[in-house]
């Protein structure tokens, strides 16, 4: 291929993605399209961070499944440039072998900014989950809230059923970051809590 095909080819290249960024750059401010999308919701059993061993160097890690959290972490995007009251609802179904029960809890953020990969996250206690779903967890879910309206869901497993309105919600047992072993690490990951009156 000679040199004037070559450059010739790379203009008409040129010229054709120009156009299809600009248009990708202005759906992305597209006041019709939605303000949020919930990219992937992530679950697992984890240990607490050992404060202990870091201070004194003496601590001692149990590595028990008892002792493991459940953590739910939500990865979302933004398309406003600045927004407040963004709630994420949490779902999570436990069953103890006779009875399914369904926990829920929520956060609240403000001054979140127009971008990829924010995170959210909410965690159970061990004993919680020892005790109403015998170590195992049954699914979650998340809903995303903008101002008050309904913008996205997403469950784990991968579901169309809306399975959290057949039950009758049990509260405070889901807690923000800031409740738990993870609160000094959570400020510098995840959205600005909004205050409390």
């Amino acid at each position: 291929m000679s040199n004037r095909t070559t450059t010739q080819t790379f203009a008409w290249s040129v010229a054709i993605l120009i156009p299809a960024l600009l248009t990708f750059a202005q759906d992305s401010d597209n006041p019709n399209g939605p303000p949020f999308k919930i990219d992937v919701i992530r679950q697992s059993l984890v240990m607490p961070p050992d404060y202990s061993a870091a201070v004194s160097g003496t601590g001692t890690r149990s590595t028990a499944l008892g002792d493991r959290w459940l953590k739910i972490e939500t990865e979302f995007d933004s398309a406003p440039q600045w927004a407040d009251d963004v709630q994420l609802k949490y779902y999570v179904l436990l069953s103890d072998g006779r009875d399914l029960r369904l926990f829920v809890g929520d956060v609240t953020y403000v001054n979140v900014s127009r971008g990829l990969h924010h995170y959210s996250a909410m965690f159970m206690h061990p004993n919680t989950i020892q005790r109403y779903g015998n170590g195992q967890v049954q699914a979650v879910a998340v809903q995303l809230f903008y101002k008050g309206q309904p913008i996205d869901v997403s469950a784990n497993p991968p579901t169309h059923e809306r399975w959290w309105d057949a039950y009758q919600p049990t509260s405070g047992f889901l807690l923000s970051p800031q409740q738990t072993p993870w609160s000094v690490m959570s400020f510098g990951r995840y959205e600005e809590l909004k205050p409390t009156p």
